[in-house]
């Protein structure tokens, strides 16, 4: 069995690349799709640390993925 190859920082460069790509911050449910198979802690990690960021941009207005 392989290990999974995504971690904190996968999540958090796919939403950082994708907030700047598009002004938008992606979902919970659209990371789900698109690391189907992280750890969850994993997941969680990585949208903090974007939150973490992103909290810094006054540019950012759009709604952050909720960390259940």
């Amino acid at each position: 069995m392989m290990d999974n190859p995504w971690n904190r920082w996968s999540i958090y460069e796919y939403m950082k690349h994708r907030f700047l790509r598009t002004g938008e911050v992606p979902d919970q449910d659209e990371l789900q799709a698109e690391f189907e198979g992280i750890d969850q802690t994993e997941l969680r990690e990585g949208i903090v640390e974007f939150d973490a960021i992103a909290g810094e941009w006054p540019e950012l207005e759009a709604q952050h993925a909720k960390v259940d």
